[in-house]
């Protein structure tokens, strides 16, 4: 049996031990001390290469550190490392919620928007004069009420903790604008408590860094020297057999999430302190870089063996990155793109070092396993969805005369092509449990990369080739990322979701890049009953995605790799091949949707498609498919899109303000998802 060579710091260690003490060759003067020496620098190389192996993202942080001290005098200076302390506080704090809900198999994208309704709640309450104490007290609570909130319905209902929290996201944000609103937008946060947290000092730390690393030991010895969280461990590692043990799951699983709501709550008084004042921009975005962070530490998002410190070390690195590029008077928009390469290199370099063979698991899909539901429930949640829609219309049409008109209709069909294109991919991707998030901002590169091909060439063809290949090549990364290394879809798409948009922003400058006006016009010129190329797009996108889906082997692999990838592999079948050839699918989806937004539009902005993949996900899921993959039909998906195209299109006309738009959107994905998963509990019809 051929076994595997040693690595050569063992090799040196064993032969340095040949011939000790008790070996009979008598030895010449000096060599005994020679052999020490090599043993101590064998046994050193050894310990320097378990280090390496067993904590890659700690090595990562020292080596860049050096680099970035030996080549920016400014960085190690006692000033900047207390500036890069200040900064890795607040996302490190969110980090850790983020691993409490990683742990046991869940994710939550609502902490971004939980950080701006806690900030608002406190400053409502010092507005009206009540202690500082009060105001940080219902910060934590309101953060720690939206975790039940996300909670209840992924226990209770079994709906995917990713569509849960991504309603919750839109809602309380919503909620916080609203709040935001009675007091201009604008609240001041001058209080003796929060000005202490922003500007005092515990043994020469600052009060907030201070706070968080110790809260970040306290998470550590609850993780690792508990009942408690052992038994979380426990449930993201093996949940049917920490059932088996009594351990209540559902329990201890919610816990997390309210533990992550508090978190952000006290994040939300970390910013409100720091910056002294709450704003509508609070939270934008963190819920992204929080998961980030994560990943970055752990190499992924491997749910029952993720630790405290691995975040710690991922904060820390991303907090140095952004500062030693501050330094070097690097842009923003170019810091952003960095980070997304940062994410999906540590992930790559972390899979290498653990050993690729495994499997990332998967985070984020089910509450619980389930039994599929029987026809009856099928049918009655797809008409439950139709009957939501039309309701919708009709209050919508009470409510505004224009809403029912020809015109508007024309209107909400073009409006929502793009994403009923990207729709038709999501359903791949779901299926397949390949889930992704990254179209918008893959959507908007693609853009950008047409238009500045039309720029330096003039050639309308040429430019929308080389607009599709950035589309395409974005979407060839990700898949060979992971066929080849096995990592979750759902964070390596979400490093392509950083890292495109913020490569977008930097090549444009920020700026809006016009079109050629001859392909704008014909792109809204009526071609089929008063419709344009958009709409027909979409039916042709409908119509290959049902071929794929149904009368191709690639149909079938798609549902046997969201049903259990072992079924392909018993049939011959490469299910990391299969991967990757969805990705490609998607990515050539996400490529007309480019096309059908850049005609629309008339111009390539680096901050088109902002959300669309959210929506195309919801869409997908209200529409009846599982996120557990294996199961949804694309005719389900064309009622989810209809759904959110009704929605997006009635408030829309309207003319209400932010506040009210996320609100009501936020509150009818959450009512549309509770009204669906409620047909669940009904029992199916008794065959006689």
């Amino acid at each position: 049996m051929k076994t595997e060579p040693e690595p050569p710091p063992a090799r040196i260690a064993r032969c340095s031990e040949v011939g000790g003490a008790d070996s009979p060759t008598p030895e010449p003067s000096g060599i005994g001390t020679d052999r020490g020496q090599r043993i101590g620098v064998g046994r050193l190389a050894l310990s320097a290469y378990e280090l390496q192996r067993r904590e890659p993202m700690l090595v990562a942080a020292f080596v860049l550190y050096l680099c970035f001290a030996v080549t920016t005098p400014v960085f190690p200076t006692l000033g900047n490392a207390e500036n890069i302390l200040r900064q890795t506080a607040p996302i490190l704090l969110l980090g850790l919620g983020i691993t409490m809900v990683v742990l046991v198999g869940g994710i939550d994208l609502s902490v971004g928007s939980v950080v701006l309704a806690s900030a608002t709640a406190a400053g409502v309450v010092l507005v009206n004069g009540l202690p500082s104490v009060v105001a940080m007290l219902a910060a934590v609570g309101v953060g720690a009420g939206v975790g039940a909130a996300n909670a209840g319905m992924i226990e209770a209902l079994r709906i995917s903790p990713v569509i849960v929290t991504l309603g919750s996201m839109i809602a309380v944000r919503g909620l916080a604008l609203l709040a935001l609103g009675e007091h201009s937008s604008w609240i001041t946060v001058n209080a003796p408590a929060f000005n202490l947290l922003a500007r005092s000092r515990v043994l020469g730390f600052p009060v907030d860094a201070a706070a968080v690393l110790a809260l970040t030991l306290l998470v550590w010895i609850a993780l690792t020297r508990t009942v408690y969280g052992r038994r979380l461990y426990a449930i993201g590692d093996n949940e049917l057999a920490a059932r088996l043990c009594g351990v209540p799951v559902p329990l201890y699983r919610a816990s997390a999430y309210v533990v992550c709501g508090a978190f952000a709550g006290l994040g939300g008084i970390l910013f409100a302190a720091r910056t002294s004042i709450v704003s509508p921009s609070i939270g934008v975005g963190l819920e992204f870089y929080a998961i980030a962070v994560v990943a970055l530490g752990a190499g992924g998002l491997p749910s029952g063996r993720i630790k405290a410190g691995e975040t710690a070390v991922g904060a820390l690195i991303l907090m140095m990155v952004f500062n030693y590029m501050t330094i070097r008077g690097i842009p923003g928009t170019w810091q952003t793109t960095a980070t997304g390469f940062l994410l999906l290199g540590a992930m790559v370099v972390g899979r290498i070092m653990q050993g690729g063979g495994a499997g990332e698991a998967a985070v984020g899909l089910e509450a619980t396993a389930q039994a599929r539901l029987g026809r009856f429930s099928r049918t009655l949640s797809r008409n439950a969805v139709i009957a939501a829609t039309g309701i919708l219309a009709i209050v919508f049409s009470a409510i505004n005369p224009r809403f029912p008109t020809i015109a508007n209709v024309e209107t909400l069909v073009e409006q929502n092509t793009a994403l009923a294109i990207v729709a038709v991919g999501a359903m791949f991707g779901i299926a397949s449990r390949c889930v992704d998030i990254s179209p918008g901002s893959v959507l908007a590169l693609g853009a950008v990369a047409t238009a500045l091909t039309y720029q330096s060439t003039g050639d309308v063809p040429l430019a929308l080739a080389a607009g599709i290949a950035a589309c395409l090549a974005v979407y060839a990364i990700n898949g060979l990322v992971v066929a080849r290394l096995g990592l979750d879809p759902l964070i390596v798409t979400l490093a392509a979701w950083i890292w495109a948009r913020g490569l977008a922003i930097s090549l444009t400058h920020a700026r809006t890049i016009p079109f050629n006006l001859d392909f704008v016009d014909f792109m809204n010129k009526p071609l089929v009953a008063g419709f344009g190329p958009g709409p027909v797009m979409m039916v042709l996108a409908f119509c290959v995605g049902w071929i794929a889906l149904a009368r191709l082997p690639l149909g079938m692999r798609v549902y046997a790799l969201g049903n259990d990838p072992r079924m392909l592999r018993q049939a011959g079948v490469s299910d990391s091949l299969t991967r990757f050839q969805v990705l490609i699918l998607m990515g050539c989806f996400t490529a007309a949707g480019m096309i059908v937004m850049l005609g629309r539009l008339g111009a390539a902005a680096p901050t088109a498609g902002f959300g669309l993949e959210l929506d195309a996900i919801v869409a997908v899921v209200i529409g009846g498919a599982s996120f557990r993959g294996g199961e949804g039909r694309l005719r389900d998906t064309a009622v989810g899109v209809a759904f959110l195209a009704v929605l997006n299109n009635g408030l829309s006309g309207l003319q209400m303000g932010d506040a009210g738009f996320f609100l009501i959107k936020g509150g009818a994905i959450l009512a549309a998802l509770t009204l669906r998963a409620a047909t669940r509990f009904i029992p199916d019809r008794v065959a006689t």
